[in-house]
């Protein structure tokens, strides 16, 4: 017998406030530790190939940002050369811990909220979550803003009259009409994307891997071939060269920078990983697109600014700001249609962007929030809203000291990566025990001091505190070389000193479960895993997260070699 329609449910939620509230309540939660986007996923959104983690990481490597970064190196007075050359390192090292990060969810397929509990604690993780949903938010915004940018080229192409139009908003609101109208636009076209599931996303980022990097090469053709050559030399040849030892430690900070813009995401790949169709799908498809991609795109980049520069005279670092240039040299049809597939192009690429780096970060993040009423695509759509409401063009415009506080925010996901892959590496030897992860008991292994690993607290504290001082120094404050020198260093230094600091602290205060954990082989319990049928033991509805669930405890025998009782609420599928 079938039951009500999708309308008829809509339609019942509004006939009372118990109704509502029963609509927006997701049955496959049935503790604040679990509903189907934090249970392990089950083999149908096991989705994701090779293919799809090279093309998500190849087109997320074309983006603003990038296309930007060698203004910081060339500025600084590097070589074009070494300024490619310290994006690529930056970026292999980057794909490294990406790909040890994103093992263990490759392995258990659950998520970084999820894996997060093993090192911090079952209520700890909110600490870690919070931390990395703040960057999702602000950024979601500022790259809504961006897109909004590309959208108001679009349309000056499109309208002569586009750039006449009265701009009614006041000067100090940082933002005008045109590029206010493009910023709406943007926040309609981002919300149909936002109704599809991670597991099913992929395809998005294999179009924008095909679509940027050709619009990037065209950009790259048009400039050369009407400029009559590269000309590289004429940026480098702009910039006045700084002492040895001062380039030396600008380039260090601006390596540090490139791991920086990537800290989030080392952070959070476990909620990508999780999806992998294979053990090793993450692995190859993660380690080589990234640095290729983004010291092409960074190439692209400088080899176009400096194209322009001969042509026009003024260096246009920012690709928005490039097409607006073409645009005011030249307004011919040739020109305007050009530019306007380049932007459309750039706008498409920057949606991926936001989507890759932040709503799908949020989105997984805040369900351990409030996994009774927020799944992944309603929390995706919650960080659009929010993301909205932060009138980012204000934070670009005019927040400076807020800008650099994003920028040393590093220092602070540094020791958090560093934590997990100590813990899942070298203590845990990758044997998790997910009946563990998913209980409130003081016996559950993962339950620690009260719910929160306090080892893992204290090498967060002790990974960020050789840096903190320069960070506080960037806000104008002098505290002398030594402490800016090591916040040149903020990220590695911040990920070396928590997993050294987190190692120490484990040896000397062994975890709960550790003699155990010592005398299995790597990933013994992998197997386990596989065999811990979700639709039986974790959840129900994960397509729809509409089916009916009851609950049930089930309890196993006290395992006498580590001390703990697994003890976790399950659902159970009812006919």
């Amino acid at each position: 017998m079938e039951g009500p329609s999708r309308w008829q449910r809509f339609r019942h939620a509004f006939t009372s406030p118990s109704a509502f509230h029963e609509a927006l309540r997701l049955k496959s939660s049935t503790s604040i530790l679990i509903n189907e986007d934090l249970a392990p996923s089950p083999p149908s959104r096991q989705t994701w190939t090779i293919w799809n983690f090279f093309a998500y990481w190849w087109s997320e490597s074309w983006n603003v940002s990038t296309w930007s970064v060698g203004a910081s190196f060339i500025t600084l007075g590097a070589t074009i050369r070494d300024a490619l050359l310290v994006v690529f390192v930056a970026n292999l090292l980057s794909a490294v811990v990406i790909v040890l990060n994103g093992r263990a969810a490759s392995r258990y397929h659950i998520g970084y909220p999820v894996i997060s509990r093993s090192s911090f604690g079952i209520y700890g993780e909110y600490f870690v979550v919070v931390l990395r949903s703040i960057l999702g938010i602000i950024w979601g915004g500022v790259q809504l803003y961006f897109e909004g940018q590309f959208i108001s080229v679009c349309l000056r192409c499109i309208f002569p009259g586009w750039t006449k139009i009265h701009n009614s908003i006041p000067a100090n609101q940082y933002i005008t009409t045109q590029v206010m109208v493009g910023f709406f636009l943007a926040f309609l076209f981002t919300i149909p994307f936002l109704f599809i599931h991670t597991s099913k996303i992929q395809h998005l980022f294999s179009v924008k891997s095909v679509i940027m990097p050709a619009a990037g090469l065209g950009i790259v053709i048009w400039a050369t071939s009407k400029n009559g050559g590269v000309s590289s030399g004429s940026l480098e040849s702009s910039v006045a060269k700084p002492s040895t030892s001062v380039l030396a430690w600008g380039i260090i900070s601006q390596f540090n920078s490139v791991m920086g813009a990537n800290s989030a995401l080392l952070v959070t790949v476990p909620d990508l990983a999780r999806y992998s169709r294979t053990r090793n799908a993450q692995l190859w498809g993660q380690l080589i697109s990234l640095p290729i991609g983004q010291t092409l795109c960074a190439a692209f980049g400088v080899i176009s600014t400096s194209a322009v520069l001969n042509m026009y005279g003024q260096a246009y670092w920012n690709p928005y700001d490039l097409l607006n240039g073409i645009l005011d040299e030249s307004y011919s049809s040739k020109a305007r249609a050009g530019v306007f597939f380049a932007s459309a192009s750039f706008a498409f690429a920057t949606l991926g962007t936001s989507i890759a780096c932040n709503f799908i970060p949020f989105a997984a993040d805040v369900t351990c929030l409030l996994p009774r009423y927020i799944n992944i695509v309603r929390g995706q759509l919650l960080c659009l809203v929010i993301a909205f409401a932060i009138v980012p063009w204000r934070i670009v415009a005019t927040a400076n000291g807020f800008l650099n506080f994003l920028g040393g925010y590093s220092i602070f996901q540094g020791p958090v990566v560093g934590i997990m892959l100590v813990d899942y590496f070298f203590i845990r030897r990758g044997n998790l025990s997910l009946a563990d992860l998913f209980t409130l008991s003081p016996h559950g292994r993962y339950y620690f001091f009260h719910g929160f690993n306090l080892r893992a607290f204290a090498a967060f504290v002790v990974g960020f505190l050789l840096p903190l001082p320069g960070f506080a120094a960037s806000f104008g404050h002098d505290i002398g070389d030594a402490a800016t020198h090591m916040y040149a260093l903020g990220w590695v230094l911040s990920f070396l000193v928590g997993s050294l600091a987190y190692y120490v602290i484990c040896a000397a205060w062994k975890v709960p479960g550790h003699e155990e954990v010592r005398g299995m082989p790597f990933e013994a319990q992998v197997a386990e895993a596989g065999a811990f049928d979700p639709t039986e033991e974790v959840t129900v509805g994960f397509e729809s997260g509409e089916s009916d669930a009851s609950t049930r405890s089930a309890t196993k025998e006290e395992d006498g070699s580590s001390g703990s009782r697994k003890d976790a609420h399950v659902v159970e599928k009812m006919a």
